[in-house]
């Protein structure tokens, strides 16, 4: 399959970690990682680290953050939802490059769906260290009510980060979505594909969150994350 190239923004998912526990969000069940790994895809598929910014459709030419340039005969587009939490409050993510107009970045303001989240929280980095120094208390706040944000917070312990430290803030599935919709039935009819529940069964719900307070992880719900403020440095 040579001739299929593949931009996908921070490669392909298992280059990055060896246990998908190691992973920081939820994980196709369609293959397991030692499937896709025995697959070999990048050697049978042009892989592109990178991300996408603009179409040409008249000259059919891909336009890449970095301003290169790919041509395509058929371009097939499968970048399924995106979270807009921090878009909405004016923000981007810092793997999102180039940082869209009019948003701003914050160090350590971390989308789910930064195409280059495993770098920023690689336990060789400074902020993963900084989060995971046991002489000095650092808290982390996970916001989100998918199961992303569960996985997130598996991530951050096997990366060192103290429960203890860990906030999850679990907002209502209607927020961040009013301004997006004129009429009400219509986004509660969407809201079970863009803001789904982690746990379709109440009781492993209940389980699963006695057993995070159980490790020290501090749980708020029915919360609306409103306004993000910048310290001195940044």
């Amino acid at each position: 399959f040579t001739n299929i190239i593949l931009i996908s923004p921070g490669g392909l998912p298992h280059h990055h970690f060896d246990d998908h526990r190691d992973n920081l969000k939820a994980y196709s069940t369609s293959y397991t990682n030692e499937e896709l790994k025995r697959l070999m895809l990048e050697n049978r598929v042009q892989v592109i680290n990178a991300r996408m910014i603009d179409i040409e459709r008249q000259e059919k030419k891909v336009i890449l953050h970095d301003g290169s340039m790919v041509p395509y005969d058929t371009l097939i587009l499968t970048m399924g939802l995106q979270d807009q939490t921090l878009n909405n409050l004016g923000f981007s993510s810092k793997g999102i490059v180039p940082t869209p107009e009019g948003k701003d970045v914050i160090e350590g303001l971390l989308s789910i769906d930064d195409p280059f989240l495993y770098k920023h929280l690689d336990q060789k980095v400074d902020l993963i260290r900084l989060l995971s120094n046991r002489k000095k208390k650092n808290d982390v706040v996970v916001y989100g009510r998918t199961l992303n944000a569960y996985c997130c917070i598996q991530g951050l312990i096997r990366r060192g980060v103290r429960p203890q430290n860990i906030y999850l803030i679990i907002p209502d599935a209607e927020c961040h979505l009013d301004a997006n919709y004129d009429e009400q039935d219509e986004m509660e009819a969407d809201i079970p594909f863009i803001n789904p529940q982690a746990f379709k069964d109440e009781k492993i719900r209940e389980k699963i969150h006695d057993h995070l307070i159980s490790m020290g992880i501090t749980i708020f719900e029915h919360c609306l994350l409103k306004q993000i403020d910048r310290d001195d440095e940044n």
